[in-house]
């Protein structure tokens, strides 16, 4: 299986379960029989849901925002015909 495609099926793993996560406690109140005081729920929820958009943030940038395939070398050139990298 090519390293694009499990990318991609882990990304859309970890950005489903933080969708299914963010669903069920923004239901949870109108659910749930406890008597949840809207505003101090809402405080949380926000807190709690940055902090998972900042591990999202994390693993995506870190797992997915590098490059896989290095680019090929130019055609008719070689090591040792390339020029000194620029300072």
């Amino acid at each position: 299986m090519p390293v694009n495609r499990v990318r991609a099926i882990l990304a859309l793993l970890v950005v489903g379960v933080f969708m299914l996560i963010t669903g069920v406690m923004a239901i949870f109140p109108l659910v749930s029989e406890a008597k949840v005081g809207l505003n101090d729920y809402a405080d949380f929820f926000s807190k709690t849901a940055s902090v998972y958009t900042g591990i999202i943030g994390v693993i995506v940038g870190y797992y997915f925002g590098r490059e896989n395939d290095p680019k090929p070398p130019l055609a008719g050139t070689s090591k040792a015909e390339s020029p000194p990298p620029a300072v």
